[in-house]
């Protein structure tokens, strides 16, 4: 990651590659999504009414289900099969 973009953008003038400047910002972006779509979260029935009771929570691109949804859907499957 870039901590001072005044330099950066300095050292690209200096070596004369402006013209990376924008694949640099795209590659930023993505960067950015990227740790945005993989950042811990936690959902509660408060925040999120169909999940009926419990939480929810997605760290580390691991799902942690203590839902009433879930334990719902779960006794459905073992009844059904």
């Amino acid at each position: 990651m870039i901590k001072n973009y005044a330099a950066f953008i300095a050292h690209l003038k200096r070596t004369g590659q402006m013209k990376l400047l924008p694949r640099v910002l795209r590659e930023l972006r993505r960067e950015e999504a990227y740790a945005k779509k993989f950042a811990p979260t936690r959902e509660t029935a408060a925040k999120d009414p169909s999940l009926i009771s419990g939480w929810r929570a997605l760290e580390n691109g691991i799902l942690t289900d203590r839902t009433g949804k879930s334990a719902l859907i779960d006794i459905y499957k073992k009844i059904t099969s």
